[in-house]
């Protein structure tokens, strides 16, 4: 995997205002997961007065499947702590893996900009049918 050419690399940059910043650097993926997961965790247990977790992923080189089902894992953590995830200077390869899979709201708090022009209310979203194709029917 990726971690070969990219190792995972996890720094605490302190903590400030009841925000906790944690540095990400290498790749967060099916390789490094448990490792960020159990790291984490440590560092929050370490530092209890923390309201935000600020992950600063500058440094973060690549993600897949198994490192976004990992973020998604610590937002539900830190949902039930009564916590609030923040993911800083995100890289485009971040963001793209947010918008394609669906996550970046829930993940980020704000829409991304193909989102943020909404239909009227109850204006229905159906795709458009294909060229030639036959009239929909009932719906």
């Amino acid at each position: 995997m990726t971690a070969a050419y990219s190792p995972f690399h996890l720094a605490v940059a302190g903590l400030r205002d009841g925000a906790l910043t944690l540095v990400l650097a290498g790749a967060l993926d099916y390789d490094t997961s448990d490792s960020f997961t159990a790291q984490t965790g440590r560092v929050l247990e370490d530092h209890p007065a923390a309201r935000v977790l600020r992950l600063d992923c500058a440094g973060l080189l690549g993600i897949d499947s198994m490192g976004l089902s990992t973020l998604l894992a610590l937002r539900r953590r830190l949902d039930g702590a009564g916590m609030t995830l923040d993911l800083t200077a995100r890289p485009r390869n971040l963001e793209r893996l947010l918008t394609i899979t669906g996550t970046h709201e829930y993940l980020i708090g704000e829409p991304t900009s193909s989102q943020t022009e909404q239909e009227p209310a109850g204006a229905e979203s159906q795709p458009a049918p294909l060229e030639g194709a036959p009239p929909r029917r009932g719906g």
